[in-house]
């Protein structure tokens, strides 16, 4: 039978779960692609009897141009490793953010309660309590979503395993992927964070019974 593991010795081999995921640096070819590909199902829509005599393979040039954008769009890609943070981690990145953008975060909530008040008077909201509510209301939310943005960059900064990311590369990497290529990277943050890992051992590395049905080691 196999020893069973020392607790203390299976905890200091634990590792915190890790998932990958690919993205793309040369995005801008996909409208390149997507031009090609138009072009190509013009050319498909051509009666066979109106097609050139000498073209025994229309929109191949097409398509070879459109195969060739790919490999490039491909070539472009960076595989990125994420973790994922425990509560101390994401306390304290929510801290520091606190700290380090507070003007930002107070201009945010004051830009908001002047919204807030400019919206009661449009609504004719007179009364004191409902006007301070809703400015509190309004304020608060902003600061919160100024805070929540700045935050959810660094814990994604912190969480790449690698390549490692400064913050000066992370705002840069959401400005030039866009949001839907970031969505992925929070997408891998939180199946790290959330989703059990699910381990399919391959038959020929299970132990097989003996012939008294105990399990061989």
């Amino acid at each position: 039978m196999t020893e069973a593991l020392n607790l203390d010795d299976w905890l200091d081999g634990a590792k915190r779960t890790e998932r990958s995921v690919t993205l793309y640096a040369r995005n801008d070819l996909l409208a390149d692609i997507d031009e090609l590909e138009a072009k190509l199902r013009q050319i498909a829509e051509v009666p066979f009897e109106d097609r050139s005599m000498g073209d025994s393979a229309p929109g191949k040039d097409l398509q070879d141009k459109i195969d060739d954008l790919y490999v490039e769009l491909d070539q472009s890609k960076m595989v990125f490793r994420v973790s994922f943070l425990d509560d101390e981690e994401l306390e304290e990145i929510t801290e520091q953010v606190k700290k380090d953008i507070k003007e930002d975060i107070d201009k945010a909530a004051s830009a908001a309660r002047a919204e807030a008040r400019e919206k009661c008077k449009r609504l004719e909201i007179s009364a004191v309590n409902d006007i301070n509510s809703m400015v509190r209301t309004m304020a608060n939310t902003a600061a919160d979503e100024v805070i929540r943005k700045e935050a959810d960059l660094r814990t994604i900064t912190k969480a790449v395993v690698s390549p490692q990311l400064t913050l000066t590369q992370a705002r840069k990497l959401a400005k030039t992927v866009g949001e839907a290529q970031m969505g992925l990277l929070k997408q891998a943050y939180s199946r790290a964070a959330v989703e059990a890992p699910k381990v399919a051992v391959p038959k020929s590395s299970k132990p097989s019974p003996t012939d008294d049905g105990v399990m061989s080691s």
